[in-house]
């Protein structure tokens, strides 16, 4: 927000104050302040007024003026403004000045001499878009400067306002809160009234409109605003219309309450606040046609929607050049649901962004009867009707801070004069009591006071933290250590050779479909970037990206992990990622392959001591012939396997890179590490050869190996898989090494033997497998 320094002195006293001083103490205690000097560099630009105009001999898109710069001097400036008239007041560059950067001297236009320039409002910096000659159609006196009355070099505060303080919003509240801040006497204005009076039809049809008030101004002349209202505006940054809708906006800044005008002839029957209708529609004042939902709260006549509530009016019903009669409104509209309707309509404005941070419900009236009285002197008419439904009234909110709670925040007591000056600096009703301070939360704060906390800050803050000495923190500490329960699997993977990445949650959906897996099934309603507008529901997507910008910056070999939350309408979960490709860092010559990866897993699991089997799988992005999932307790968990060499091509990768996704919801289990003495004894190794079904996952073969030798086994490995006629139809041949050994002495052929016989008559009735 940008409020003119000048404007602010005429709500507090600032004699004697710098901006910068005024910017370094709201920054310090209040909200973060910079100062910047307002406008162009203009020399030898004034004001002058139109004796007379004239068509261009040989152009028509010309004409020839000629102004009044000076007492008893004139000049003839040629322009393509065609509506300029006698009696206008016209900003005019002289011979030789200078606007901003540039320099205007004396031109010809087609054998016709133009001995300056008449400046556009865009020309002179103050809107970035204008039609026509900046005019003015009040008596200034011609060779006046024109930087010096339209405020040129005057100090602005820019204002980063945070969400929580909308009372400050305005240049009456910035200077409330100046006031308390630096002990200034604050100005006296006074405010004409208006009573409701006449015939107005309003009615609430929702609560989240608390208040509305109505005024009908009838014989207005709609026109150019005043050079006063006009600067005051441009300073703001923002752009002027006309008188109307002008001080609708000028009063918006000074009081903080967002208003809005209606073209009383174009509304039909009455007004009536409620929410919008299924299939209603809109076409606002920027223009746009709008399609309107019930969540959105609108103003209505008898038969359409005339303006979305707190954040725009619609063009149909504005006032233009032609109107005759106004509709004032002044309402307080629920913070929450105007904030819903901008946000469901992509709109944001002046007055959606005051609602949305809320405004003073008690004086709604007071701004009102303000711009009505500025509307009466710069655009004539009179009041003929006043309507105000104040259908739920405020009730301030009791609170009450004891002397012994404020001592343990800042560290000692408050003294009584002090905190009372302050609080009413602040405007913030209270009573001195024995052990406390009683506070009503007045209208203006309802939206950030709420405790007695809240009161400590205001108290704290207006003072200045500087004041307070700091401390060491004395609190009981009752919390547990935080422990990160995927530390050991990070310095795991870390020791073999992979880096860990981090990526964002928020998703495109284009590597979904590429992949052909499921569409994320969460959307973000307001996504940061439009095209990322799902939370994630695999790790695979981000990892490919990260591979893909490697791969655009010459780094193909690549062994990254990614630990990170998925997301599904059911809830998150934690999962693993990795993707390896190239060559292996610590091992040159040598690269990733499935193998090797499917390696680095095992020893995930072995670390916490959980089996695990390999299944069969089928996705449609891993090589179809090098894939397998995961299954740990008969639930599948994850998968290892190289892309696909289609998508490889598509993606344009490098390398063939090979992928593995995990649920860490097993790993999450705590397992005590089992202390497995070494044995003394020498092994006994026998090859067998088993006949399997060709579906039978090998790793299920070991897993029941192992379970049945128990401890007598020390290590089980394949050493040959074969399939051919001979072995049998939809059959393969397994060769396993197994490694007897026994801790309590030499085991002979004869107990080995024993024991195979055992094995080969268990693995017969669970998996029907014969040894060849």
């Amino acid at each position: 927000m940008r409020i003119p320094f000048s404007w602010l002195s005429e709500f507090v006293e600032l004699e004697g104050l710098a901006p910068e001083e005024v910017a370094q103490e709201l920054s310090l205690k209040s909200v973060e302040t910079t100062v910047e000097k307002f406008g162009l560099e203009l020399d030898g630009v004034v004001f002058g007024k139109i004796l007379e105009t004239k068509p261009h001999p040989k152009n028509k898109k010309l004409c020839i003026v000629r102004v009044e710069v000076a007492e008893g001097m004139s000049i003839t400036v040629v322009t393509g403004d065609l509506t300029l008239s006698e009696g206008k007041v016209v900003v005019v560059a002289l011979p030789n000045s200078k606007v901003g950067d540039r320099c205007i001297t004396k031109r010809e236009f087609e054998g016709i001499p133009s001995e300056g320039m008449l400046l556009s409002a865009q020309e002179l910096g103050l809107e970035e878009h204008s039609e026509g000659v900046l005019s003015f159609d009040e008596y200034i006196r011609p060779g006046t400067d024109a930087g010096e009355l339209l405020g040129f070099g005057e100090k602005i505060l820019e204002l980063d306002i945070t969400p929580n303080r909308g009372d400050v919003l305005s240049v009456r509240g910035l200077a409330r809160d100046l006031s308390a801040l630096l002990g200034l006497t604050k100005k006296a204005t006074e405010t004409k009234t208006f009573q409701e009076f006449g015939d107005l039809k309003i009615s609430i049809e929702d609560r989240d409109c608390k208040r509305y008030r109505g005024v009908v101004i009838k014989g207005v002349s709609v026109k150019p605003s005043p050079i006063s209202i006009r600067k005051r505006l441009w300073q703001s940054g923002l752009r002027c219309i006309n008188n109307i809708v002008d001080v609708t906006n000028y009063v918006l800044l000074q009081e903080g309450q967002p208003l809005h005008a209606f073209d009383l002839d174009k509304l039909e029957g009455g007004i009536v606040v409620r929410s919008a209708r299924k299939g209603e529609t809109i076409t606002t004042l920027d223009g746009e046609k709008r399609e309107l939902e019930e969540c959105v709260l609108v103003i209505a006549d008898s038969s359409r929607p005339v303006a979305v509530a707190g954040v725009m009016g619609g063009l149909d019903t504005g006032v233009v050049e032609s109107t005759k009669n106004v509709l004032l409104e002044a309402a307080y509209f629920e913070p929450s649901r105007i904030r819903r309707s901008s946000k469901k309509l992509g709109i944001q404005t002046d007055s959606s962004y005051r609602f949305e941070r809320n405004v003073d419900i008690e004086r709604v009236d007071k701004a009102q009867d303000i711009a009505v009285d500025y509307i009466l002197k710069t655009a004539g008419g009179e009041v003929s009707a006043v309507k105000d439904l104040y259908v739920e009234r405020y009730e301030p909110k009791k609170v009450f801070l004891s002397m012994g709670k404020f001592m343990r925040y800042a560290g000692e007591s408050y003294k009584n004069e002090e905190a009372s000056s302050i609080l009413s600096a602040l405007e913030i009703p209270h009573e001195i009591k024995r052990c406390g301070i009683e506070v009503l939360i007045p209208s203006h704060r309802s939206f950030d006071l709420d405790r007695d906390v809240d009161i400590i800050e205001e108290l704290m803050r207006v003072k200045g933290y500087d004041y307070y000495a700091s401390d060491t923190l004395k609190l009981p500490l009752t919390g547990k250590l935080w422990r990160d329960e995927y530390l050991e699997i990070k310095k795991y993977l870390i020791d073999k050779g992979l880096s860990e990445v981090i990526n964002i949650s928020y998703e495109e959906e284009d590597l979904y479909n590429l992949l052909g897996l499921d569409k994320p099934a969460v959307d973000i309603l307001n996504p940061l970037v439009p095209t990322q507008r799902f939370m994630r529901s695999s790790l695979i997507p981000s990892l490919l990206r990260v591979a893909k910008f490697n791969d655009s910056h010459y780094n193909y070999d690549l062994a990254i992990f990614e630990l990170g939350k998925v997301f599904f309408r059911e809830g998150e979960e934690d999962r693993l990622g990795i993707l390896v490709k190239g060559s292996v860092n610590d091992y040159p010559g040598e690269s990733w392959d499935p193998l090797r990866l499917l390696g680095v897993v095992q020893g995930i699991f072995e670390s916490k001591g959980l089996p695990f089997e390999l299944e069969p799988s089928g996705f449609e992005f891993l090589h179809p012939h090098v894939q397998s999932e995961l299954v740990f307790d008969g639930k599948r968990v994850g998968f290892v396997g190289k892309l696909h060499p289609e998508l490889t091509q598509k993606l344009e990768l490098r390398g063939e890179p090979v992928l593995c996704e995990l649920k860490l919801e097993p790993f999450t289990r705590s397992v005590l590490p089992q202390y497995s003495p070494l044995s003394k004894f020498p092994p006994v190794i026998r090859d067998l050869a088993f006949v399997m079904d060709k579906n039978l996952s090998v790793s299920k073969l070991l897993n029941e190996i192992k379970s049945q030798l128990r401890d007598l086994v020390e290590d089980v490995m394949v050493f040959d898989l074969y399939a051919d006629a001979k072995v049998g139809e939809g059959k393969k041949s397994v060769g396993v090494r197994i490694t007897f050994r026994s801790l309590k002495g030499s085991l002979s052929s004869e107990e080995v033997s024993e024991l195979i016989d055992q094995l080969v008559r268990r693995l017969r009735e669970e998996l029907q497998v014969e040894i060849r």
